[in-house]
């Protein structure tokens, strides 16, 4: 039996939603203040806190408007009706608390297809002369070459007029030093490279060094202007090299005007091109030149090759078999 007072009113009772909890220390935050769960013993427990809410109160809900439960009172009448309510369904907003936002959705810039992307080629070619002073040197300059790495596709032994050389620092044109600048690389004759390597501007630079000598000696003892170049003034500093790929090609075409600046193939890249362009063409004169069987093989692969490059306009054949 039950200790607490009968009720004079025996009539059903539409079904109340009820709130059994302690004193709330702190407002209530959904989903954080149920510390157990239980339906078959858990009312007693002072440790307990089941939050029973009643969903149509969704605008404010405080600690101080719940209705609290006496502890000697009894809870379990067999007239009342309990509604079990998830507390996730209830959002508590308190005086100092804003209502939650919904994160800014962060839009990520559009992804370029592998297609799209332009790819860096493989080998990189750039323009390395030996100057002046430089020129005694010139055997360990080309032996540090090979050593980091690079190729020597083209050589130039020539000598610059006042004229040519004015073309080609034309960038440096309004400098205090210009003057003596064209009249120190018109004296005497020069060296010209052309280095192919990957990342070749990059890495030539670096073994060059700073452009003034102090600070090459300084930071990079190693570097050629370091080891070869004059103090005094910076022009007079071993080396030259091209600052960047538009600069490279311009030089290049300066002092190779025929040269085809394009990038060298190595590896898986090699193999194809040699079984996509190479080999079908080159079959063909080989299978050709068998069957004709001519007095100068050699010879006359090579006119042939002339005439059916597929990469050059076609000549007539009486032009293309002018010696030259």
């Amino acid at each position: 039996m039950c200790d607490c007072s009968a009720k004079k009113n025996d009539k059903k009772e539409i079904p109340k939603t009820v709130t059994l909890f302690e004193k709330c220390r702190k407002p209530y935050r959904a989903g954080k203040n149920i510390e157990l769960y239980s339906t078959n013993d858990g009312l007693n427990d002072k440790k307990q806190e089941i939050q029973f809410l009643q969903k149509e109160s969704y605008d404010a809900v405080c600690c101080n408007s719940l209705q609290q439960l006496s502890l000697s009172e009894c809870s379990s009448d067999s007239t009342r009706l309990y509604k079990f309510v998830s507390p996730r369904t209830i959002r508590y907003y308190g005086d100092e608390e804003e209502e939650e936002k919904p994160l800014p959705f962060i839009y990520k810039p559009c992804m370029t297809l592998p297609d799209e992307v332009e790819k860096e080629p493989d080998i990189e070619h750039t323009l390395a002369i030996i100057k002046p002073e430089s020129m005694i040197y010139r055997r360990q300059i080309e032996q540090r070459i090979y050593e980091e790495g690079f190729e020597i596709c083209q050589t130039r032994w020539l000598q610059l007029t006042p004229e040519q050389a004015s073309d080609f620092y034309s960038d440096h044109y309004g400098q205090a030093w210009f003057a003596h600048l064209i009249a120190y690389i018109s004296s005497t004759p020069i060296i010209v490279f052309v280095l192919a390597k990957h990342h070749a501007i990059h890495d030539w630079r670096f073994i060059m060094g700073p452009m003034k000598i102090a600070e090459a000696r300084l930071y990079f003892p190693d570097s050629l202007r370091a080891r070869y170049g004059i103090r005094g003034e910076d022009f007079k500093n071993a080396v030259h090299g091209s600052s960047t790929r538009e600069n490279a090609e311009k030089e290049i075409h300066f002092f190779f005007p025929e040269t085809v600046i394009e990038p060298l193939l190595v590896g898986q890249s090699l193999i194809e091109y040699l079984w996509e362009t190479i080999n079908p063409i080159l079959t063909e004169g080989l299978t050709l030149c068998c069957k004709l069987k001519p007095a100068d093989p050699l010879l006359w692969l090579a006119h042939w090759l002339i005439l059916n490059n597929p990469n050059k306009p076609r000549l007539p054949e009486d032009l293309a078999l002018i010696p030259t």
